[in-house]
């Protein structure tokens, strides 16, 4: 047997941490009715008996009474600001140990190079979700500048540790040096270097001082100390180098300024002329408008004229040159003190030249190698003007 009462049943005293709530007079009795709403910084979040998954965000919902039970389930959950991301605090690393909820707060630490500037480094959650401005930063600095070599500091407070960005520190190349990249007329020797945003120095060098190779036709004759760079010593040994004949020594230095000291003479024992060039490849043309003797040069041309001759290196054949490779084109070749030709004529080969089509927004394939600037770039879609 079951006993129906009538009467009607009371809910349990509603109460809702840190909840605002605006109940119906008269107590806890079936019927009555709550308006809940959250305090600042906290946001409703309801479960219906139908739905168990949390529900949509509101500002304030009705409860009600039935049957002894309230017909929602609410909670006031604290607002999460999530962990603060790069554009809060830059370069910084951040610690959110105590959480990410309204009130919390997280530290900042600044990456280095960067230093902090203020006193206060943490950020607290605030009740809209967001965190508060910070009241310290990360400033970017570059340290001291490394030693770049050969070359001397003009700045002087470039040798503290502590650099904003956009600063510069100026350099000056030593004697034989400068700066790479300017021009043989205009060898600039003084640059600077800028401290960048990440904290790091824009690069700057010095390199040496070269001078022009001797004329081709001291060609292996002469031995140098440092090859063509500033200082080197550059020597041809003559048989009457003992006697010196009042000529002067065959010997020239490389200056500071890119140019030699003073130029070779022919010895006495380098006189006659070099032979006929022979074991000269298929398509291959020379003329020898000035003769053989010491110093006469040859002009190359290819038989068929859509072909230019280019220089191969020993045992290296047309078939292994390949498309990035871009082969050097030889125009003449020289009778040597020696009386050899340079460069040999064995050596020369000639290859299809390019169309005259370069840089016109179609890739015309005869083109498309290192030897021809892949076309003027128009082969390529990251550098061809209508991207085809």
């Amino acid at each position: 047997c079951v006993h129906y009462s009538c009467e009607a049943t009371d809910c349990q005293k509603l109460e809702i941490e840190n909840a605002l709530l605006n109940c119906t007079s008269g107590g806890w009795y079936n019927g009555a009715q709550c308006n809940v709403s959250c305090k600042t910084g906290y946001v409703l979040q309801v479960q219906r008996d139908d739905d168990l998954s949390k529900g949509q965000m509101e500002s304030s919902i009705t409860m009600t009474c039935v049957d002894g039970k309230w017909n929602k389930q609410v909670t006031c959950e604290p607002v999460d600001c999530g962990v603060p991301d790069q554009y809060h605090v830059y370069p910084a690393t951040f610690n959110c140990s105590e959480g990410t909820t309204f009130g919390k707060k997280c530290s900042f630490t600044c990456r280095p190079p960067a230093l902090l500037k203020g006193n206060n480094s943490n950020l607290t959650c605030m009740e809209d979700g967001l965190w508060s401005f910070p009241e310290a930063l990360c400033e970017l600095m570059c340290r001291a500048p490394s030693i770049v070599p050969n070359a001397d500091l003009q700045t002087t407070r470039c040798r503290e540790d502590k650099h904003k960005v956009g600063s510069f520190c100026k350099y000056k190349c030593k004697p034989g040096y400068h700066v790479p990249g300017s021009s043989r007329k205009a060898r600039k020797r003084a640059f600077k270097i800028q401290c960048t945003q990440d904290g790091t120095w824009l690069p700057g060098a010095c390199v040496p001082v070269t001078c022009d190779p001797p004329p081709s036709k001291f060609h292996g004759l002469y031995q140098c100390s440092n090859g063509f760079q500033f200082n080197s010593e550059c020597r041809i040994k003559c048989e009457d180098d003992d006697n010196q004949s009042g000529r002067g020594s065959n010997v020239i230095h490389c200056r500071k300024d890119g140019t030699w000291s003073g130029s070779f003479h022919l010895c006495r024992e380098m006189q006659g002329q070099c032979a006929l060039p022979t074991q000269l490849n298929s398509h291959l043309k020379l003329q020898c408008a000035g003769g053989y003797g010491i110093g006469s040069e040859c002009t190359t041309s290819c038989l068929d004229h859509s072909h230019e001759p280019i220089l191969l290196r020993v045992n290296e054949t047309v078939q292994d040159i390949q498309h990035w490779m871009n082969p050097q084109r030889v125009k003449s070749v020289v009778c040597t003190a020696g009386l050899k030709w340079y460069p040999h004529p064995s050596l020369i080969h000639c290859v299809k030249g390019c169309e005259p089509f370069m840089g016109d927004n179609y890739c015309d394939s005869i083109n498309n190698r290192a030897f021809c600037n892949y076309d003027g770039g128009d082969c390529c879609a990251s550098t061809v003007k209508t991207k085809k």
